[in-house]
C-alpha cells in the first residue's frame, strides 16, 4: 500500500504544528504556569493521535513494514512524548516536556523532508513486534537518560546554590530520582523482552555479522542496565552514580541501534 505523499505531509505537519503551539504557550507562561492541565491535554492529545497516525503510515508498505531510521525515530519520539506528558500531567514535569517536544518537532520535520536511499521491509509480524518492543524500550530509556542528565545538573546546582529557571521548573530532587528509577525498570523490562524475541525470531538472520554486532551491543547495554538496577536494590545506588551509569548505558544503546540503522539506510 503506497501512502500518498500529501497524506504524510499533512500528518507530519499537523502534529508538528500542534507540538509547536504547545511549546510556544509553555514558553510564554514559563514563569507562572498558567497553562492548565486541561489546556495541555486538549492540545497534546490531538498531537499525539496525529503523530501515531503518521508513524503508522511510515511503517506500512505494500510488502510488509518499513524499518528506516526515520520511521524508527518517529516511533521512539512518540513513545517519549506519551510518557513525558503522562509525567507532565500527573507529576508536573514541565521541563521534561520542554526538552522532548523540540526534539520531536525536529524529528517530524526531518522525517518528512529526508528519505533513506533504501528501505528494510519486514514481512514477518513477529519480527515487527520485536522491532516495536525495541523502539518502545528506546523511547523509555531515552527519557531515563534525560532524567539522569537532569539529576546531574540538579546536584551540581544545589552544590553551587544556583537558582536558575531550569531548577525552578524541576520537581524536588527526590521525585526526579524516583521517576528516573521507574523509567529504568520499565525500559529494562521492555529491553529484556526485545532481546528475548530478537534471539527467538531472528536466529537465522543473526548469522549476518552486522546483526551479531547489533545484538551484542544490545546485550551489553542490557547488562549495564541490569547491573544498575541490581546496584539500586542491593547497594542503594542513587544520585550521580546511578545517573552516570544510565547515560552511559543509553549511549551504548544508541550506538547499537541508531548507528547501524544509519549504516543500513544510507550505506555509509
Amino acid at each position: 500500500m503506497n501512502i500518498p505523499a500529501l497524506v504524510l505531509d499533512l500528518a507530519a505537519g499537523i502534529s508538528a504544528l500542534l507540538y509547536l503551539l504547545y511549546l510556544w504557550l509553555q514558553l510564554r507562561n514559563i514563569s507562572n504556569d498558567s497553562f492548565t492541565k486541561h489546556q495541555v491535554a486538549a492540545l497534546i492529545v490531538p498531537a499525539i493521535v496525529v503523530h501515531l497516525i503518521y508513524a503508522s503510515l511510515l511503517f506500512r508498505v505494500s510488502d510488509g513494514y518499513s524499518l528506516t531510521i526515520w520511521s524508527s525515530a518517529v516511533a521512539v519520539t512518540w513513545v517519549a512524548v506519551v510518557t513525558t506528558f503522562y509525567l507532565h500531567l500527573s507529576q508536573g514535569f514541565r521541563v521534561l516536556a520542554l526538552i522532548v517536544v523540540p526534539i520531536t518537532i525536529v524529528i517530524l520535520v526531518l522525517s518528512n523532508i529526508l528519505s533513506p536511499l533504501q528501505e528494510s521491509p519486514i514481512s514477518d509480524p513477529g519480527v515487527f513486534v520485536h522491532v516495536m518492543l525495541s523502539l518502545f524500550a528506546y523511547g523509555i530509556l531515552a527519557l531515563a537518560a534525560i532524567q539522569a542528565v537532569a539529576i546531574l545538573v540538579l546536584h551540581r546546582s544545589l552544590k553551587k546554590h544556583d537558582s536558575t529557571t531550569f531548577i525552578q521548573l524541576m520537581p524536588p530532587l527526590q521525585t526526579v530520582e524516583s521517576t528516573s528509577m521507574q523509567l529504568l525498570w520499565l525500559g529494562t523490562a521492555l529491553l529484556t523482552l526485545s532481546i528475548t524475541t530478537g534471539f527467538t525470531l531472528l536466529w537465522q538472520t543473526l548469522q549476518n555479522e552486522n546483526y551479531w554486532l547489533h545484538m551484542g551491543l544490545a546485550v551489553s547495554c542490557w547488562a549495564i542496565y541490569l547491573a544498575l538496577l541490581c546496584g539500586q536494590l542491593w547497594f542503594g545506588w542513587r544520585g550521580q552514580i546511578s545517573a552516570r551509569l544510565s547515560v552511559s548505558a543509553f549511549c551504548v544503546l544508541f550506538l547499537g541501534y541508531m548507528g547501524l540503522s544509519i549504516v543500513f539506510d544510507y550505506g555509509t
